[in-house]
């Protein structure tokens, strides 16, 4: 039976309750505010015997108004950006972090640029249509923004690029230590590696500030085609093989994600420092632990559902007594049609100049 452990943190906190770590301090008046950060905290005691935990728990980030842990490094970025006076942004996303820039530029009453790829989700390409940024598809979505961003002027807020992103995810790390106390272990996500590095450097501000005894093994987990920190961790120094590949099965975790991260060394670093690991994990151990995480009423993204599948191989060897895996996002459905009407299309820096100056 799932069990909360603590109650969400109060509406009026957020992100913000913990202001006082961030590395550059936002004015109250410029302080933006959805129902993002206070996240649930579960476990289930019927996994924890499985396993042989004393307490595993699952940090739902995929209970953010925005839909993932995104929401916490946008609500930040955002918010310091309406603070240096910022008239516009601009971000290309794979999909969640896209939502959040929208709802946080919504909120703050700034234009937003959204390129995305046109493999993206639909149902996140929906949802980002709900807060009405301008959204530009293209197969070259990360160049066209990085190039919109140079000559235009506007703040790139993709997470990969933009070392602010890193603030606002220290947040799970107070959050943990808050609910939890000292943990074992933490198994996450990673594709830029931006919510991985936030939550080690608030686990180390927490450590100094006297609030946890120790910062727990962090795990870096990987699937597909992103496999750039797991692969350093084969057996032997190999890569990884084509035939871990092929077990897909359709299922494709963090697929649109950062394949080579400039934060690759940082990541690695933070690793050795905590005895962590990178993982791999493949199509059909995800779909086991989705398998496992669905007969208890737990539905969240792959993403989500690989970090538990990073612990299940894990645990057979290190036996923790409590550890944390990272819902990072939401399952997201296509119930809705995109407004095919409200995207712009361009392949080439002309078009790209067309659509900003028509819209600043």
């Amino acid at each position: 039976m799932l069990e909360f452990l603590r109650k969400k943190i109060k509406k009026q906190g957020g992100i913000w309750k913990y202001a006082d770590f961030y590395a550059e301090k936002i004015e109250e008046k410029n302080r933006l505010m959805l129902r993002d950060g206070g996240t649930p905290l579960v476990e289930d005691a019927d996994i924890d015997e499985v396993y042989g935990i004393d307490h595993l728990y699952f940090k739902r980030e995929d209970e953010n108004e925005t839909g993932s842990l995104k929401g916490r490094s946008l609500c930040y970025q955002v918010s310091l950006n309406k603070q240096r006076g910022a008239g516009a942004l601009t971000i290309s996303t794979s999909g969640n972090a896209g939502i959040a820039a929208a709802a946080y530029a919504r909120k703050a009453g700034l234009k937003l640029f959204v390129f995305i790829s046109p493999d993206t989700e639909k149902g996140k390409v929906t949802e980002m249509q709900k807060y009405g940024p301008v959204i530009i598809r293209s197969k070259r979505a990360i160049r066209f923004a990085n190039y919109a961003a140079a000559k235009y002027r506007l703040p790139n807020l993709r997470p990969s690029v933009d070392d602010d992103s890193i603030e606002g995810f220290k947040s799970i790390a107070f959050e943990l230590g808050d609910e939890a106390g000292d943990v074992d272990a933490v198994f996450s996500f990673v594709t830029s590696g931006s919510s991985f590095v936030g939550m080690y450097r608030g686990f180390e501000a927490y450590k100094r500030s006297g609030k946890i005894g120790k910062i727990p093994e962090m795990y870096a987990v990987q699937s597909g085609e992103i496999s750039s920190i797991a692969g350093e961790f084969k057996e032997n120094g190999s890569s990884i093989a084509e035939e871990d590949r092929v077990r897909e099965e359709g299922i494709r975790a963090g697929q649109l994600g950062v394949k080579n991260t400039k934060r690759k060394k940082e990541i690695l670093e933070i690793i050795g420092r905590t005895c962590g690991k990178g993982i791999y994990v493949d199509g059909h151990e995800i779909g086991q632990a989705a398998e496992i995480l669905r007969g208890k009423g737990l539905e969240t993204s792959l993403e989500g559902c690989a970090s538990f599948a990073a612990f299940i191989k894990v645990q057979r060897e290190r036996k923790f007594k409590k550890a944390v895996c990272i819902f990072s996002g939401k399952l997201r459905g296509h119930e809705d049609e995109i407004d095919e009407t409200k995207i712009c299309g361009a392949e080439s820096f002309e078009e790209v100049d067309g659509i900003i100056t028509h819209n600043l």
